[in-house]
């Protein structure tokens, strides 16, 4: 073998590593960057955003949690997400999850809904949730993201009761 050649060989594979480096390093750069501005988009969020197990416990919190709930994220993560929920639903929870499990009945998954949450202080509030399943390697999670709606409802509240006002007032004019 000329020894030219095996070094021209040579810096040829050497010249394709080197440009497999730089894409390798230039893919993992923008997952990086993408994993980066998803944190961003979840962390500054002002609805609740959380991901449980299919055991209902919490893996992942958003800080949003804290204003909306009372609890630092902290206190949530490893425990149920009923304890988030008024009774009866903290105790039926588990009970829906299995369910589904069993079933596939969908009551919140895929839909959302208004329900009420439970702060670390009792007060009960208006929320609306919605919940998507995913899947994670072999492993099934749900992602839910809560809103907050007490002053939509407060709002709707007095205005529901300025009607009533202005229909009592129309009715005794009329009279």
């Amino acid at each position: 073998h000329n020894p030219r050649q095996m070094a021209g060989a040579e810096v040829e594979t050497l010249e394709l590593l080197a440009r497999q480096v730089v894409e390798v390093l230039e893919l993992q750069r923008r997952h990086t960057a993408s994993e980066a501005r998803l944190r961003a988009i979840i962390g500054t969020a002002v609805d609740a955003i959380l991901t449980i197990d299919e055991s209902g416990l919490m893996e992942q919190v958003n800080p949003a949690i804290e204003h909306i709930f009372g609890y630092h994220p902290s206190e949530l993560l490893g425990r149920n997400v009923s304890m988030l929920m008024p009774s009866p639903d903290r105790e039926q929870h588990d009970g829906y999850l299995a369910n589904y499990a069993a079933t596939g009945a969908r009551k919140v998954i895929g839909i959302g809904r208004e329900v009420t949450g439970r702060r670390k202080d009792g007060t009960e509030f208006p929320a609306e949730l919605a919940v998507s399943e995913m899947l994670v390697g072999a492993r099934k999670m749900f992602t839910g993201i809560i809103r907050d709606i007490s002053l939509r409802k407060q709002a709707e509240r007095e205005l529901n009761q300025f009607r009533a006002t202005l229909d009592r007032t129309n009715a005794a004019i009329l009279i």
